[in-house]
């Protein structure tokens, strides 16, 4: 539980400190705090896509997604970083697909990161 804990406060983080370097416009808007619904709200819906795509393409995804080296996942990142922008227009400013694929590729690697971390 701690793990995961330290695990949310980096990618916190890298959302409110890191997505203004890839856009001024890519930001948490309000109160600091609301990073961390962003970041809740990004692994429950791509957590979510990925079941289902798993499922609609009866397991061919997880293929397609290896073959890709994880490109198809940074995309799948990016689309679901500008899904939370549209949904949730007062948390998260989302300027494009881009500056979102660049943010889901830097939550990509502090959730790396945590991983790495957790199994020493």
């Amino acid at each position: 539980m701690i793990h995961f804990l330290l695990a949310l406060v980096l990618q916190s983080l890298v959302v409110v400190y890191l997505f203004p370097w890839i856009n001024p416009g890519f930001k948490v808007l309000g109160d600091p705090l609301n990073s961390v619904f962003v970041v809740i709200a990004f692994l429950f819906i791509n957590w979510v896509i990925r079941k289902l795509l798993v499922i609609f393409t009866l397991g061919i995804g997880w293929l397609v997604y290896y073959l890709s080296l994880g490109f198809l996942g940074l995309i799948v990142n990016g689309f679901v970083l500008v899904l939370i922008g549209k949904f949730f227009p007062n948390l998260l400013s989302v300027p494009g697909f881009w500056p979102a694929f660049w943010g889901g590729l830097l939550l990509t690697i502090a959730s790396f990161v945590m991983k790495k971390s957790e199994k020493k």
